[in-house]
């Protein structure tokens, strides 16, 4: 159960990375394509970011900042949701 809720705390603070990412890189585009590319820029700077942190034996430091980022990351879907609609 605590993986699952990790797990998708995680996702969040992905998507919240990728959408803000995107947001400077691709700002006009349709809005599922952004979602999706915002999905998996973020999922790469999580990964990369948590693969770091385990590299110098601080996983629970990068787990607790991308962890903390996943509120954002319910703001950034909601943002995105809002826009989409308009």
């Amino acid at each position: 159960m605590t993986r699952v809720v990790v797990d998708v705390l995680l996702a969040l603070a992905a998507v919240s990375l990728g959408l803000r990412t995107t947001s400077l890189l691709i700002p006009r585009i349709n809005p599922f394509v952004r979602l999706l590319a915002a999905g998996i820029i973020g999922g790469a700077l999580v990964v990369g970011t948590l693969q770091i942190c385990d590299r110098y034996q601080v996983h629970d430091l990068g787990l607790g900042v991308l962890v903390s980022l996943s509120p954002v990351g319910i703001y950034d879907v909601a943002r995105w949701w809002i826009r989409w609609h308009r």
